[in-house]
């Protein structure tokens, strides 16, 4: 394999992984709840989005419309999750908001297999490739790295350089005090879960579009599951690191071993991870004070 050609495919699996990886982080560090239906919610938009673009004829407005339903899917998704997290988790048990999500990734398999039968299909994307230095590159991978690089910087900007990611970074620091300070902090927490949903949407089209949609392609998720845990759960840079990671050793072991061997270093590098950082790429444990 051409080492471009490589590079791509690794960058195109860790832009995957990553904004899987931000969408828990993002749950996780706002609610102490671990967003298992990620993969989920990423492969019910994306047969959501190949559903509306074919019913719509295929074109590129068409292709807008199907987006826009694909995400709205996804924050629905999203608003439901928090409303129920809300009202089953009242008391700040955080495992029951696990469990909430644990449910909702079973109930989305069995609402992709009543209403798509689970099939195996292609979203309808171009499949050409550019040659550059010899090596034939995939357009869908191009644009997954350019578009999911954006979307990255994009949500670290926000997260990090915006009064909205301030006040949320507060929500997530101390409930009590950042309502006391006036902030709308049922609104924010809202806010992340609609966009953790979002994000998981789009990394399932991204997803699709390099390989195909079906239901157990929602498997995906569970690499963005390691690679938070892998970056500590609280850090978007350690999960973007977990996820480069587990990109990198996928696509190492496919080139150099058996792409079926694979599969199993998700659980072998979470494993050794955790044996030797407990707390994760970041390694710290996150406190937020005033001075």
């Amino acid at each position: 394999m051409n080492t471009l050609s490589f590079v791509l495919d690794l960058l195109s699996s860790a832009v995957i992984y990553a904004l899987f990886g931000l969408a828990i982080v993002l749950a996780y560090r706002t609610s102490r709840v671990l967003m298992f239906c990620v993969g989920e919610i990423g492969m019910t938009s994306a047969y959501v989005l190949r559903s509306v673009w074919l019913w719509a004829g295929g074109t590129a407005g068409g292709l807008a419309l199907a987006a826009a339903a694909a995400l709205g899917v996804a924050a629905l998704a999203g608003w439901g999750l928090y409303a129920l997290l809300r009202r089953l988790s009242a008391n700040g048990d955080h495992f029951v908001g696990t469990v909430v999500t644990i449910a909702a990734s079973i109930f989305l398999e069995g609402l992709m297999s009543a209403v798509w039968n689970g099939e195996t299909v292609q979203l309808p994307f171009p499949r050409g490739a550019v040659t550059l230095g010899g090596a034939s590159l995939s357009i869908v991978s191009l644009g997954i790295v350019a578009a999911g690089g954006l979307l990255i910087a994009a949500l670290l900007l926000a997260f990090y350089r915006t009064r909205a990611g301030i006040e949320l970074q507060a929500v997530a620091g101390n409930w009590q005090l950042a309502v006391l300070s006036g902030i709308p902090a049922a609104r924010w927490l809202a806010v992340a879960w609609i966009v953790a949903a979002t994000v998981s949407a789009v990394a399932g089209i991204f997803s699709a579009a390099v390989s195909a949609v079906s239901a157990s392609g929602a498997a995906v998720g569970f690499s963005g599951i390691v690679a938070a845990i892998m970056g500590g759960l609280t850090s978007p840079a350690g999960a973007l690191a977990g996820a480069f990671m587990l990109a990198a050793g996928e696509n190492v072991t496919s080139l150099y071993l058996d792409a079926r061997y694979s599969v199993v270093v998700p659980v072998v590098l979470l494993v050794l991870l955790l044996a030797l950082r407990p707390s994760g790429l970041s390694g710290r444990t996150e406190r937020i004070s005033r001075t």
